[in-house]
């Protein structure tokens, strides 16, 4: 009986790759499937995480502004309002923000103030999206409003 050699070279690199897996103990590349503590994705390999900083004013404002340019086809003269608008925005949630975390620096926000807080920033969205109608036309007000949520850095 004669073997092709293409299904005899296939059944060899599945019996290859399947001696190596159960070797290593699956998926874990070595030591037992978990990280064994001596592989190449060790923790003890690996120098401590430093936090990212969160985005400035500026970069908020850039990025919803180009997420609205791609989504909504603005003209340059829309493009420089609505990012007047978003940089407003960015920055008065910014300064919001720095006040209220020096006031509660040490202290968990009660129910009520985080309700305060939530009524207010819900007031400048609105005020915001206020400005982006009158800058937008009819039809890139509707696809704002129909894709918003994924715009990024938003709170709602």
């Amino acid at each position: 009986m004669k073997i092709g050699i293409l299904p005899f070279s296939v059944f060899i690199t599945l019996l290859i790759s399947y001696q190596s897996m159960a070797q290593y103990g699956g998926y874990g590349g070595g030591y037992g499937g978990y990280g064994g503590g001596y592989g190449r994705n060790s923790a003890m390999n690996q120098l401590p995480q430093t936090p990212k900083k969160p985005p400035t004013s500026d970069q908020i404002a850039e990025e919803q502004t180009k997420w609205m340019n791609k989504k909504l086809k603005l003209t340059e003269d829309q493009a420089i309002s609505i990012e007047m608008a978003n940089l407003d925005h960015a920055l008065q949630l910014s300064d919001y923000q720095e006040a209220f975390m020096k006031t509660h620096a040490n202290i968990r926000p009660t129910p009520q103030e985080i309700q305060q807080i939530r009524t207010t920033v819900d007031k400048w969205q609105a005020d915001k999206d206020a400005k982006f109608q009158t800058i937008l036309t009819p039809v890139q007000w509707e696809i704002y409003q129909k894709k918003k949520k994924g715009m990024p850095h938003t709170t709602q």
